[in-house]
């Protein structure tokens, strides 16, 4: 009748470990805090651990089996010591209420799984997914816990444990396989979505953030700042004769001068500010309180450090200059269109003007001269 039991056991629990694999999936994805991850899954292994408790295989009077070690392991295993310290907490409680013969040796299984799982997390998982023949590993681990049923208060426990063995280890081994393929899996599904979101606001070539993410970061920034006495300045930075580079020395010349730009732009500025590749040869820079006199000063930082750096096309050293139009918010609009426009515009009369310089929108002349003292201070900072 045990052996029976155990088989129902077995089946009832895959059924539970199915959903607190879902719930755990949920969790991975909904939420983007590692920390609030691990809290989150703490109770759903808690309760799991409890539900695989109420309907227990009853091997004799006071000595229960269920599956309850598999889940308290796998919250070792692939949350970490959290989920682990609550299940088995909520685990041992319920074992300890349950009384019986058994009562000590069951408490004893559930800290030993807690422990196997912690310890087959760091030595095989570290935030990777595990082979199978890691979940059956671990399977087998765990069901070892059954060497403790020697102890229990029986006539004959040594012969009891043997014959256990046939039917507790494969429902052990099968039920870690299961439950922790399931995680995997939605693990494996959380990290292709983010993968997913990712490549969508990124630029491929550069590794910036692209059009769409900026479209969302300004957004964002000047909804945050507005009303604000220092808001958001806003660069467009934009490649001269790019079109020449391209058209003499091919377009792999092209794309190398526009990973070194972008990895100047990152560079030139803060933590927080943000730099997108907004399309083509132009770039956009995003500086977070920050005012015009200090947006002016990153873009003649950005232009002198691009017009230094070196560029080899085959056999030709190449000089890259580039042309700024800054605006910022609120002076010159507290909308994204607005202010891009007005940066824009600024752009154009750098470009009209003669190229390699940066412009701020709105001064006379829509230009801003950068005195020699100034020029030769961002050559020795660079």
């Amino acid at each position: 009748m045990a052996r029976f039991d155990l088989i129902l056991v077995l089946l009832n629990g895959l059924g539970l470990m199915a959903l607190i694999a879902l719930a755990f999936g949920t969790i991975e994805r909904l939420m983007s805090d590692p920390t609030l991850k691990r809290w989150l899954h703490a109770p759903v292994f808690a309760l799991g651990t409890v539900a695989s408790m109420l309907s227990p295989a009853h091997l004799a009077d006071g000595i229960i089996i269920d599956t309850r070690c598999v889940i308290v392991a796998l919250a070792g295993a692939f949350v970490g010591w959290p989920a682990a310290l609550a299940a088995g907490l909520a685990g041992a409680a319920y074992r300890i209420w349950l009384s019986g013969a058994g009562a000590p040796v069951g408490v004893v299984t559930i800290v030993l799984a807690a422990a196997i799982g912690l310890l087959w997390g760091r030595l095989y998982r570290r935030g990777r997914v595990a082979r199978r023949r890691n979940l059956i590993a671990l399977g087998l681990i765990v069901s070892a816990h059954i060497a403790l049923f020697v102890f229990l208060p029986l006539p004959d426990p040594l012969g009891f444990t043997l014959n256990l063995i046939p039917f507790v280890v494969p429902t052990y081994v099968a039920g870690v396989f299961v439950m922790g393929s399931m995680m995997q899996r939605e693990t494996r599904m959380m990290r292709r979505e983010q993968s997913l979101e990712v490549d969508a606001f990124t630029d491929a070539l550069t590794g910036l953030a692209n059009r769409r993410a900026y479209d969302a970061l300004i957004a964002e920034e000047l909804a945050q700042r507005r009303g604000a006495e220092i808001g958001v300045t806003l660069l467009v930075v934009d490649f001269d004769h790019f079109k020449q580079v391209n058209d003499t020395y091919g377009h792999e010349a092209g794309d190398e001068a526009l990973k070194v730009v972008s990895r100047i732009l990152r560079s030139c500025v803060r933590e927080g500010d943000y730099v997108c590749r907004h399309g083509g040869e132009e770039f956009t820079v995003i500086l977070p309180q920050t005012g015009l006199p200090q947006g002016r000063r990153t873009a003649e930082r950005i232009r002198h450090a691009i017009e230094a750096a070196p560029l080899i096309a085959g056999d030709q050293n190449l000089s890259l200059t580039v042309s700024i139009g800054v605006a910022g918010a609120p002076q010159h609009g507290d909308d994204p269109n607005t202010l891009y426009r007005c940066a824009d515009a600024a752009l154009y009369e750098a470009k009209s003007a003669g190229r390699d310089q940066v412009v701020v929108y709105g001064r006379p002349q829509l230009r801003e001269v950068v005195s020699v003292d100034e020029r030769e201070a961002l050559a020795l900072a660079n």
